[in-house]
């Protein structure tokens, strides 16, 4: 079973900026947003699920009719810390296994703002006989996801090399045509044209005999986060409902360091070439708008119900990209070709790391729309139990472009993913000034077949409130898996499996006023 899921995503998600890049990725990347990251404390202590809970500033991003709820205004603050453990699993994927070659342990830390805002309250006063009691407006920043991660790996392939890679790519065609890490390979000697009688080009040959140490650094870093400008009503404290306008902004960063040394061949060492190195780096700046309205009905005194739709993200993206390789040579490697009828003899110890061009493009990406459902049981004075259905079909995520063809990407997000049902459950118990909460939720992975990008949080918090102001404090356990691979082979696939656990901690001060 783990062998037919690696293949799976190694079909879809084997992303290297070292091949040309595949924005379908980006579609599930900076789609994936999550509004129990941006949220109070309070509501990530149960978990997120607060659809059918009001009187949080959090409401703004979730369900705007939850504003409906405050009878005073608030501001809130909420400073946040991740700790990012990675632990990573390289190995070659063979046909009759996989074929452990070792394992890395990485940590990161993050400070952030999950969110900081006001809420001001325009209600009529409690003594008023009015059906209409007025409302609030949110002006809030809130996060919706976070980009930070490190990951590494290292290990000896015995069956091949990425420069195997670059002569499955490179195939016959002339040196104008070639990818541009190709064309690296090519300026840096470590691959070579082979003609026939009329100067055609036939195939490629290496000068790698292959079977080398590969490690590769992963980095990640970024944001994404929502200006929330919203506004939630109250009628006859039975119905609620509201709207809102979420302004994005997102800003990712990749860099990846990929290594080649101790290269055998024949069973010896291929003394000429020391090591091959490959940079590249990735940074993507997006600015977008997306709206959301949703209702909670209060059938019964104890039971509330609530429904919340978020439109479509229509984000602009600029992207800029480099990729950088260096072969190292030992002292005194040299290379003869003839050129225009005269021999040419190249020092290849002396030649100048291969530097691209800055390639940047500029894309849009519209995300899919997210439709909430969810259910909130009160318990007198002592608590409540909540809980959430969030419906988001991923398969409709579109890219559009002016500057390259969108067409095989988009075709591949309409093959590849599809709608997902994320569960929010949690609970609060009441003493006194005081509050006990736990939480879980699940977001299954949308690749279809496959449940790697599964993630689960585990949250437990308490709190303290008085009619002045009140404290939050949440812990939250969240896992998940991730893969990459430093490029694609026909046979021999060498992947590296991570699991990912973050914990996260938050604290929420809030004033009333």
């Amino acid at each position: 079973m783990k062998n037919k899921l690696i293949i799976l995503l190694l079909s879809f998600f084997g992303y290297s900026v070292m091949s040309n890049a595949q924005y379908y990725q980006d579609a599930f990347r900076f789609s994936n947003s999550n509004y129990s990251f941006g949220s109070t404390a309070r509501m990530q202590a149960i978990g997120g699920a607060q659809i059918a809970l009001g009187g949080d500033i959090s409401s703004a991003v979730s369900n705007p009719a939850g504003l409906g709820f405050f009878n005073k205004s608030v501001f809130v603050l909420t400073p946040s810390l991740d700790f990012i453990n990675t632990d990573t699993e390289y190995g070659i994927l063979r046909d009759d296994g996989f074929e452990r070659q070792g394992s890395e342990e990485n940590f990161r830390n993050n400070f952030n703002f999950a969110n900081i805002g006001t809420v001001i309250n325009f209600n009529k006063g409690r003594f008023s006989e009015d059906k209409f009691k007025g409302g609030s407006l949110a002006i809030s920043l809130s996060r919706n996801n976070t980009f930070h991660l490190n990951r590494s790996y290292q290990g000896e392939n015995g069956y091949n090399s990425i420069v195997d890679n670059i002569l499955q790519d490179a195939g016959a065609q002339g040196i104008d045509d070639l990818s541009e890490l190709s064309y690296a390979a090519f300026d840096q000697f470590l691959i070579t044209p082979v003609a026939d009688g009329g100067g055609n080009i036939q195939f490629y040959d290496a000068f790698v005999g292959g079977f080398p140490i590969q490690r590769e650094t992963i980095k990640e870093r970024g944001s994404h986060y929502q200006l929330n400008m919203a506004w939630g009503g109250n009628y006859d404290d039975k119905f609620y409902f509201g709207g809102g306008m979420g302004v994005q902004i997102l800003n990712y960063k990749q860099e990846r360091a990929y290594e080649e040394f101790d290269f055998l061949q024949g069973g010896s060492d291929l003394d000429s070439l020391n090591a091959i190195r490959i940079d590249d780096e990735i940074n993507v700046r997006g600015s977008g708008v997306n709206f959301n309205f949703g209702a909670i009905f209060r059938p019964i005194e104890i039971l509330t119900i609530g429904a919340s739709y978020t439109s479509p993200s229509f984000f602009t993206m600029d992207e800029e990209s480099y990729l950088d390789l260096a072969a190292d040579w030992d002292a005194g490697t040299t290379y003869t070709e003839t050129v225009d009828g005269e021999e040419v003899t190249y020092d290849l110890a002396t030649i100048d790391p291969y530097q691209s061009s800055l390639f940047v493009n500029q894309y849009r990406l519209r995300t899919p729309s997210k439709v909430g459902l969810g259910a909130a049981l009160f318990i007198g004075k002592d608590g409540f139990l909540s809980g959430d259905l969030e419906f988001v079909d991923y398969a409709k995520a579109n890219l559009n472009s002016e500057d390259f063809s969108t067409a095989s990407d988009n075709d591949i997000i309409e093959d590849v993913y599809e709608s997902v049902m994320n569960i929010r459950v949690g609970g609060e118990y009441r003493f006194d000034n005081f509050r006990l909460r736990a939480g879980y939720a699940i977001l299954p992975d949308p690749v279809k077949g496959s449940n790697l990008n599964e993630r689960a949080n585990v949250s437990l918090g308490f709190g303290y409130r008085t009619s002045d102001y009140f404290l939050d404090f949440v812990m939250v356990s969240s896992s998940r898996q991730q893969q990459a691979v430093p490029y694609f082979i026909t046979s021999d696939q060498p992947v590296a499996t991570s699991d990912i656990n973050n914990t996260t901690v938050s604290v929420t001060f809030g004033l009333n006023f």
